[in-house]
């Protein structure tokens, strides 16, 4: 395989992993709860990272194999992107959006569900969730798409 192609294929992997593992990180020891929308924005970050695992350790019809890898690459960073760029609009009162909360409810019965209500925090979809006061985690995704996307997009069209 093309050195150049495998670089290619390790960027998109690592950086899906360190996006991932940077909004857990957020989530779990810093305790800033994801949307629903926040949690749906991670889905490109993990097909990219099968896709660029399948293609890491399948080494068979190598043209017909590189076309689809780039295509689902491009197709899923853009499609990320659109969906963040969504995201950000709500966030930011640009258009309506979404209007259900979303929480952590694992409860079993009515006593422990009021509970837990009563205790869970609500998240909107249409509050930003901001780091250092400054920008939004749907904004940081954004420019995480879009690095993405022109990368996916240029390797697309260069020959290799």
């Amino acid at each position: 395989m093309n050195i150049i192609l495998n670089k290619y294929i390790l960027v998109n992997l690592v950086a899906s992993f360190l996006i991932l593992l940077t909004v857990y990180i957020l989530q779990y020891f810093f305790n800033m709860a994801p949307c629903d929308m926040c949690i749906k924005e991670r889905y490109p970050y993990y097909i990219i990272g099968i896709l660029a695992v399948i293609n890491i350790f399948i080494d068979s019809h190598q043209i017909l194999k590189t076309l689809i890898i780039k295509l689902l690459f491009i197709a899923t960073s853009f499609f990320g992107f659109l969906y963040s760029i969504y995201h950000v609009g709500i966030e930011r009162k640009f258009w309506t959006g979404r209007t259900e909360c979303s929480g952590q409810n694992t409860a079993l019965d009515i006593e422990a569900l009021s509970a837990q209500l009563m205790n869970t925090p609500i998240i909107r979809c249409d509050e930003a969730t901001l780091l250092f006061n400054l920008i939004s985690i749907a904004e940081l995704n954004v420019v995480a798409m879009i690095l993405l996307l022109i990368l996916n997009a240029f390797v697309l069209y260069k020959k290799i």
